[in-house]
């Protein structure tokens, strides 16, 4: 069911309603009752995929995390766990 908005002439208010059939006729206002009620342009919402909502982020941002807790910073992280070497093979057993 499409839900609709409505704008009250008589006490100015805007309300959304449920509609199950779309007639010509234009309910009455639930706040104040009034019959002067129009239906008005809605927004709508959009959904970003994480890729996207990552993309739009400031370049900044991986400093300010940084910043923020120096512990977690990524050059921390590698001399931490020395992932700037390489690995080293085992021998076989």
């Amino acid at each position: 069911m499409p839900i609709y908005e409505y704008a009250c002439m008589n006490c100015e208010k805007v309300v959304s309603r449920y509609v199950r059939n779309v007639s010509k006729d234009e309910p009455a206002c639930p706040e104040c009752g009034g019959a002067d009620i129009h239906r008005v342009m809605s927004s709508f919402a959009m959904h970003l995929s994480l890729v996207t909502k990552l993309d739009q982020l400031d370049p900044k941002y991986d400093k300010m995390i940084d910043a923020a807790s120096p512990d977690l910073a990524f050059e921390n992280l590698v001399k931490k766990y020395r992932l700037d070497e390489p690995i080293p093979k085992r021998d076989k057993v």
